[in-house]
Parts: C-alpha cells; structure tokens; sequence
C-alpha cells in the first residue's frame, strides 16, 4: 500500500532512527521523551534537518522562525525537553513530569502502525481481537484516538504519514465503533477529526482529503 511521507515526517524519523517502535513501545512515557530530547539535542549540534523540523515545529519560542535562527540558538536541556513534550501533546516538561505515569497500551500502539502503513487487514484483525480500540486513547498528552491519527496532524510528527486507502481506514473504524466527534488535545485541546484534517497539509498532498472528509462527515463530522 502506497503510503505519503513527506520530506519533513521523513527527516524526523531519520533523526529518531533505533528509538521508536517496538523498543518504544515498551518504554514508560517519560524515559521515551527524554531519550528523544537527548537525540534532537545531538541533531540540533549537528544541524540536521529533523532537528529543525521538530523545533521549528515545538518549541515554544522558535515555532515557525528559519533555520539560520534555531542553528543559532544557545539550547539547552530544558528546550530539548519542552520541544518534545510539546510534539506529544504536553504544554511542556513539567506537565510530563506532574503528569500521572503513563505507558503504552502495545495493542493500541501496534493498531496505530497498522493504520499508518494502510494495512487495513491487520487492522481489522485487530479490532476483531480487542473490539475496545477504537475507542481507546493513546498514552500521550495529546489522547489522540485511532480516527485521529488519520488526519496527520497534531500527532508526534514521525507518525504524520497518509495512507492511500485512509478512507478505507476510516469507514472501518467508524464500522467498529469509533466516535467521529471525539475530541483530542491536540493545539490546546477540543480538536476532533475532521477539523484536524481539513487544516492538514499532509492529507491535500496525499490527495485523500476529499474522499476522507466525505466518509466523516457522512458519519455525523459537523461543518468545521
């Protein structure tokens, strides 16, 4: 199945190669981010591109500003920290660190990568093992969803990636019981799918936005 992955998610996951997976997936939140903090902090000495990707994108002064500046900027551990807590949904490091501890669910985790990759019969094996997937939460503090995870957008960067068949995924999952105007807290909190979708560029480029907007809004979306 052809899945999009755009040169910035690309970056990312090349600068967090050998950390995510199923290593992560075993892993307790916060031992995760701070090994992701150490790695951003080695690609932002080195200026690679994921490096950039990810602060320009999360970190709290420098979202949005061109290479020159985050090249430039004097880091330290706790921008590190606060960059990769905000990707993952937290307001920075100390609401990870005052945060209940949480770990993965492997199952939910597993479902996620499936989704991702277009693999609609693993994921359907999945929801027929573990019918409560679909209304499931992930560990981060963004509690993203399943559905959620098809707009590409606000979710950790290195999992930004657009299936081919994502309306195919959707109309599944809504089939088992997912809740199309589930709400997340991505960008503050209170953001459901399609709004998420329709303000993502990764789905316009994929060419999916249309036929997938289609699917949420004929299962209830209300207009965004």
């Amino acid at each position: 199945m052809a899945v999009y992955v755009s040169a910035e998610v690309a970056a990312v996951c090349e600068l967090y190669e050998g950390l995510l997976g199923k290593d992560a997936a075993r892993r307790g939140g916060a031992e995760q981010l701070r090994l992701l903090a150490d790695r951003l902090a080695d690609g932002h000495r080195r200026c690679l591109q994921g490096a950039f990707v990810e602060i320009g994108n999360w970190h709290p002064e420098l979202t949005g500003h061109p290479e020159t500046e985050i090249w430039s900027a004097g880091l330290g551990q706790q921008d590190y920290l606060d960059t990769v807590a905000r990707a993952h949904g937290y307001s920075n490091w100390e609401a990870v660190s005052t945060a209940e501890p949480s770990r993965p669910t492997l199952r939910f985790e597993r479902c996620v990568d499936d989704i991702l990759a277009g693999d609609v019969e693993a994921v359907a094996a999945s929801l027929r093992a573990y019918p409560d997937l679909t209304t499931m939460r992930s560990h981060w503090g963004h509690r993203a969803m399943l559905l959620h995870y098809l707009a590409a957008n606000g979710v950790e960067i290195y999992r930004q990636r657009v299936p081919a068949n994502a309306p195919d995924l959707a109309r599944l999952l809504l089939d088992n019981g997912a809740d199309v105007s589930a709400k997340a807290n991505m960008y503050g909190g209170g953001r459901a799918t399609l709004g998420m979708l329709l303000s993502s560029s990764h789905p316009a480029h994929a060419g999916v936005t249309p036929e997938l907007a289609d699917v949420l809004r004929q299962a209830g979306a209300a207009p965004c």
